[in-house]
């Protein structure tokens, strides 16, 4: 079980030689064999306010079978009444129905009492016994879970005998029998175990133990389990269940299982109150910090989280480790400059022990409020350049003030603005665009700006539909109000395109060629060659072969289905390859936050759009 990579294994983790220190591994009794076991099924089942489908429970089933999952648990409670709650029963049939590669443990809490209430179904329950297993297993579990909870002295014997008729019931039935023990840390060892015990000579497969409430800190735990070990009548695999109340479950469940019983855990930590003992965290601990194999597939751990997310509606927590989106994103100057220069797969990571490949992830880089002159050199550098001082330090501002605007979290700029604001920071200091058939100085677009405010309501209403597909500045002009600069015709089109409705964003959105499309949009009648020259232009670095623009056809067709309306950048400058790549990765935001994203795109588009033809206004009036 244990793994002999060591500390350093190239292109995948680097943690401190001390953990490998013999004295250490000397100490450890892990379980052989390491059985670990998954909760999240009905964890997620049993998260406040979720909305999982039987179909999306499922789903999650898959992946976690894929990932490596060999046993699963489920609950079927009736708590006093005359039935189960029917998602319960409902997710068990789905689940048991079904050939998932890993066995279905199903926990009941009318398979044994506790020596003061018939479990036969005369009296106090709606369900004995031996109706509650014959169900089970016709909903497909491998094995009965009956629970040992506290019984009265005088009632301890009869809990015994029930103890005892339930696993001939079972073999009658040809199934397993585990054991569940719950508040394990709260209850009297004394009295515990002598049931235990008689389980484990009845033939119990493993003994489930669950500090239900947290009761044990991790060193605790370790002298728990030992303790417990010790006073069993024979060797039987152990498991833990932990929850997170005072943030240490990840603590507690490795603790438990380097003195003996296996992890219970759940993608995610998904569970009541503060969750539960989260599978990515325990297993990634345990494989590279102790080197013990735990069989799940690591490379699986966050797709999972994101599986369990969608299915559920409850978001992946940014600051969750591992698996949220901060784990791997990097904003620090020195982080941004690591990752743009050494690029995303470098190894080791900046700031990280762990390579984001490793979980599945991939490392990012956002630009926010502390920005440097260094990482502006660094843009530069992945970028195939080389940045002066002075071009770094314009980049640097224009990137900041970017920041600076933005009113609501997240306040950061995503790569693709980034290089947005970049190219027009350059091309407003070299004074060009080489982009532009037109040189687009500050002077000419000053000048074409003079000339715009002379066309009148109708024409410049024309031209900068034609340029644009939406003209809404033009109603100034028709007040006899002149723009006069660049900045007031350029603030007007900004809050235009921000108090821009939904509905009226994406149909303006829709009147946008897909990329990789050659020619313009029939909508933009008024100069359909204005706006198809635009077209052309911005997306002329694509350069992108046959299959590449085979694969953005097939992707804008991916996006419009998911989200409804045409997938748009700011293109000028990007590749195929960054096209592609930026588009898979918006396929994965919400409605909400795409609508926001389309719509800092197409301010981007509009903005460029409108400075070239103003410019453009000073050679020629279209």
């Amino acid at each position: 079980m244990r793994d002999s990579r060591g500390w350093n294994v190239d292109g995948e983790f680097r943690v401190s030689p001390f953990n490998t220190r013999p004295e250490l591994h000397e100490a450890y009794d892990w379980p052989d064999p390491f059985t670990l076991i998954d909760s999240t099924l009905r964890k997620t089942l049993f998260t406040a306010g979720t909305v999982t489908t039987i179909g999306g429970f499922l789903r999650i089933a898959e992946e976690l079978a894929s990932a490596g999952v060999r046993h699963e648990s489920l609950n079927v409670d009736w708590t006093g009444g005359t039935t189960p709650p029917e998602r319960q029963l409902e997710l068990v049939r789905a689940v048991g129905s079904r050939d998932f590669g890993f066995t279905l443990n199903v926990f009941a809490d009318t398979l044994l009492s506790d020596g003061t209430r018939p479990t036969d179904g005369t009296r106090a329950t709606a369900v004995g016994m031996r109706e509650t297993a014959e169900l089970l297993v016709d909903l497909g579990a491998d094995t009965l879970a009956p629970g040992i909870v506290p019984a009265a002295s005088d009632a301890r014997a009869r809990q015994l005998d029930e103890l005892e008729a339930l696993f001939e019931v079972a073999r009658g039935l040809d199934v397993g029998v585990t054991v569940t023990v719950a508040q394990v840390g709260l209850r009297d060892l004394d009295e515990m175990v002598p049931a235990v015990n008689r389980a484990i000579e009845l033939g119990a497969l493993r003994i489930d133990l669950m500090d239900s409430v947290s009761s044990l800190g991790p060193e605790a735990m370790k002298v728990f389990v030992r303790e417990f070990r010790d006073r069993l009548a024979a060797p039987v695999p152990l498991t833990m269940h932990t929850h997170d109340d005072f943030g240490l479950a990840t603590a507690c469940t490795i603790a438990a299982a380097s003195a003996g019983a296996s992890p219970d855990v759940a993608v995610g930590g998904v569970s009541y109150r503060c969750g539960f003992a989260a599978m990515e965290e325990v297993v990634l601990a345990l494989e590279t910090l102790y080197g013990v194999r735990t069989g799940i597939d690591l490379s699986a751990l966050t797709r999972l989280a994101r599986t369990v997310a969608e299915e559920s509606g409850l978001p992946v927590p940014p600051l969750k480790p591992v698996v949220g989106r901060y784990a791997h994103l990097r904003h620090m100057p020195r982080d941004v400059a690591a990752v743009l220069r050494g690029g995303p797969d470098a190894f080791p990571p900046p700031s990280s022990c762990v390579a984001p490949g490793m979980v599945g992830a991939r490392l990012e880089w956002v630009w926010d409020g502390l920005g440097t002159d260094d990482m502006a050199a660094a843009l530069a550098e992945s970028r195939g350049e080389t940045f002066t001082g002075e071009e770094a330090a314009s980049v640097r501002r224009a990137l900041d003030a970017a920041v600076a605007e933005i009113e609501r979290y997240p306040r950061w700029l995503e790569p693709e603005r980034v290089a947005e604001i970049a190219e027009k920071a350059l091309a407003d200091l070299r004074g060009r665009s080489d982009a532009v058939p037109v040189e687009v100085t500050g002077s000419a677009v000053e000048a074409g700006v003079q000339v715009f405010d002379g066309l009148g309501m109708r024409r410049a209403t024309e031209l900068a539909y034609a340029c644009c597909g939406w003209a809404p500045w033009a109603d100034r002009l028709a007040a006899g109000r002149p723009y006069r600069t660049w900045d007031a015709l350029d603030e007007a089109a900004r809050t235009g395109l921000a108090a821009l409705p939904d509905d009226s964003l994406t149909t303006l959105v829709d009147k946008h060629p897909p990329i990789g499309a050659t020619t313009g949009n029939a909508d933009l009648a008024a100069n359909a060659d204005l706006a198809a020259n635009f077209s052309r232009l911005e997306q002329s670095s694509l350069a992108a072969s046959l299959t590449l623009l085979r694969e953005l056809a097939r992707l804008n067709a991916s996006y419009r289905d998911h989200f409804g309306f045409t997938y748009l950048v700011a293109a000028e400058g990007r590749s195929g390859a960054e096209l592609v790549a930026n588009i898979r990765r918006r396929m994965e935001n919400s409605r909400s936050r795409e609508l926001s994203v389309a719509r800092a795109e197409l301010t981007a588009i509009v903005r460029t759009r409108l400075r070239r033809t103003t410019a453009a206004l000073t050679t020629s009036t279209p």
